[in-house]
């Protein structure tokens, strides 16, 4: 019986610490076209901060996670996630 107390007790705790730890992660996309050259042919691409594909986005579960976009691409977009 004090094993099965001591284990609901340390399950608990575990939980509550893992929603204490939830974190809010703001990140800002800024869509835009890039002129790349590759083997003397010019092309022009649409990248997320200057890098194609995009920016990883590392958070855990719990987190929060806000992000701005800013398209100064000529066209409409969309981000899938």
């Amino acid at each position: 019986m004090k094993l099965f107390v001591f284990s609901l007790a340390w399950a608990f705790a575990l939980l509550a610490s893992s929603l204490a730890s939830a974190a809010t992660v703001e990140l800002t996309f800024k869509v835009q076209n890039k002129t790349i050259k590759r083997l003397c042919h010019e092309r022009v691409i649409v990248t997320v901060n200057r890098h194609l594909p995009g920016p990883q986005i590392n958070v855990r579960e719990g987190d929060t996670v806000i992000v701005h976009v800013f398209n100064e691409a000529p066209y409409n977009i969309t981000i899938h996630w």
